[in-house]
């Protein structure tokens, strides 16, 4: 291992901590010699980074801490004891239609979660922060003018959704608590992300190959054939995340000397998008790789797995699906980021990973496949 890696001793939290991507980061950052805090607020009998096959070496230098993110003291006393210089919270409420059903404690856990974060960095000063958001955020710009698609960091944030609408919130206190109290915090908001160890099989792609490889119909919300979305893959993301936290200190320049002062440019200043595709790549959205369309989708895992045709069915009433969604990621790819992994390759991977773990995952997709 080379110790004069930027992670080499580092000692880095990690909320969200059995989480896929969560896991995922965890295994690389120990493999890059940081020393690694998960924190979670459930225990699982079996750990998502066991799943995703970490080594017993990597898991030596992680510390799994159960808690609450509510609970501010209990943060605090984490990241004293462990002496936590980064953190990258990803834990949220990510569920939409959980979301929808269960508001209160949605809102309580998204926002009242970052704030906590937020304020164990302050006091504590952390050197970096990155306060992990979503496209959702951006809400509905299909038809819009003067926004156009594809987001860019600036834009007005239209999430109208329970979840959407509290990922907002959370962005915001992460925007005030950079441009107040200038802790070193970067927001990122990627793409629909995807990948070995996802559980949540709300989500289009674990759902469906769940559907195929158990011999039963994809399911498709109706109405939400056509709508577009941009798909990264869980790897792709993870160096996106390193990146963005090893740079943080060049992009708020000594003394913060970077930051913009007023005016529109301070809106979404300390905001990444994380995707596939740069702005000179949009000339047609339709041809991107890593952009496509429910059914599109559901067609390639098809021909992966088995070709068993689709059945729609009626969207919840409280359900609102935001139109057309993908990400202008010029901003990161200027600091050094280029997704390396195509959408093919990653479905490969991904379709490889659920068959190799079908037989444990089965129970825990069953309720989304019927």
């Amino acid at each position: 291992m080379n110790n004069n890696n930027f992670w080499h001793g580092k000692r880095v939290l990690i909320t969200g901590g059995d989480g896929f991507v969560a896991s995922n980061l965890a295994i690389k950052l120990s493999q890059e010699g940081a020393v690694v805090v998960l924190i979670m607020r459930h225990h699982r009998p079996i750990l998502t980074i066991d799943l995703v096959g970490a080594s017993d070496e990597v898991k030596s230098a992680i510390y799994i801490e159960q808690t609450n993110l509510l609970d501010l003291s209990a943060l605090r006393r984490i990241c004293d004891r462990h002496q936590v210089d980064t953190i990258f919270h990803l834990a949220a409420s990510v569920i939409v239609s959980d979301a929808a059903n269960s508001p209160y404690s949605t809102i309580e856990n998204n926002i009242i979660g970052t704030l906590n974060i937020l304020e164990v960095a302050r006091i504590n000063k952390i050197s970096r922060v990155l306060s992990v958001s979503t496209d959702k955020s951006y809400g509905d710009h299909l038809n819009d003018t003067s926004e156009p698609l594809p987001y860019k960091e600036n834009y007005a944030l239209r999430g109208l959704d329970v979840y959407s609408s509290s990922k907002v919130c959370s962005d915001m206190l992460a925007q005030t608590y950079s441009y107040q109290y200038k802790v070193p915090v970067l927001v990122a908001r990627a793409c629909n992300i995807y990948g070995v160890g996802d559980l949540n099989f709300s989500r289009l792609i674990p759902k469906t190959i769940m559907c195929l490889l158990s011999k039963k119909s994809p399911i498709i919300n109706a109405g939400n054939s056509s709508v577009l979305r941009e798909y990264i893959y869980v790897s792709d993301v993870v160096d996106a995340y390193l990146l963005l936290m090893e740079k943080v200190g060049d992009y708020y320049g000594k003394n913060n000397c970077n930051m913009p002062k007023n005016g529109k440019e301070t809106y979404g200043w300390a905001s990444f998008n994380v995707g596939t595709c740069a702005k000179l790549d949009h000339n047609n959205e339709k041809k991107l790789d890593n952009v496509k369309s429910v059914v599109e989708v559901i067609g390639l895992l098809q021909n992966r797995i088995e070709n068993i045709d689709s059945v729609e069915r009626e969207k919840a009433l409280n359900f609102i699906e935001i139109p057309d969604q993908y990400l202008d990621s010029t901003k990161i790819n200027n600091l050094g980021f280029k997704s390396k992994v195509s959408f093919e390759e990653g479905l490969e991977k991904t379709v490889k990973w659920y068959q190799d773990n079908y037989d444990y995952l089965i129970r825990l997709a069953h309720k989304y496949i019927q």
